[in-house]
């Protein structure tokens, strides 16, 4: 009777944990989906707002911000790689990084703009496939386009947070792996500004209308 019983309560046992590992599953693609239509909304909010207008071609410091549904941000990124197209908020928490993805610090106009955010699909989960010579674009509320160029990519520590700001990049962005014990980290040159209204980002727009048709 023993070994029957003990049998019985492994059985259950492994059926429990079976449905627990549907459940996450489950969970974790509603997460996933609630994420990306998340920031489809907001992105189409910050879309609205952005002004096209340049006044000053070099600007410094804080990059200016709008807010969409109590939220701030200050632009878009871009990747085209892994077709993706994201608002940036202001500030990162976890509550933010939720919704889209998030400034961890810096700033495009002082060359050292760090972005953050969490590794579901429709956000950062491919943020890994990127390779050398992949372009990464951020735009800024007044519609200036910063082109960037993938140099290097590689893996940090969750907690070596120190190294996430070492080095002499123009750009970096990153994501957490899969059970958050390492941050995959691309790192990234500038390469040209594009400023709204003028010959490249005319033809730019142009061929981005030809490529959606």
């Amino acid at each position: 009777m023993k070994l029957i019983t003990k049998g019985r309560v492994l059985i259950l046992l492994g059926i429990i944990c079976f449905g627990l590992a549907i459940y996450q599953i489950y969970f974790n693609g509603e997460e996933d989906r609630f994420a990306g239509d998340s920031a489809a909304a907001l992105l189409e909010g910050v879309e609205a707002q952005i002004t096209n207008t340049v006044t000053d071609m070099n600007p410094t410091g804080e990059m200016k911000a709008v807010d969409v549904d109590g939220q701030s941000f200050i632009g878009i990124i871009t990747i085209p790689a892994i077709d993706i197209r994201l608002p940036i908020q202001k500030e990162w928490s976890d509550v933010n990084a939720k919704t889209s993805p998030c400034r961890y610090k810096g700033s495009v106009y002082d060359n050292n703009l760090i972005v953050a955010g969490h590794n579901y699909q429709r956000h950062f989960g491919k943020l890994k496939d990127l390779i050398s010579g992949d372009t990464i674009i951020v735009t800024d509320i007044d519609g200036r386009q910063y082109y960037y160029v993938v140099t290097y990519t590689e893996t940090i520590g969750t907690y070596d947070v120190d190294d996430m700001d070492k080095g002499d990049w123009d750009f970096t962005v990153f994501t957490c792996t899969k059970g958050g014990a390492n941050r995959v980290t691309v790192r990234c040159e500038f390469l040209k500004m594009i400023a709204p209204g003028s010959g490249e980002s005319v033809i730019n727009e142009i061929e981005n209308k030809v490529t959606d048709n």
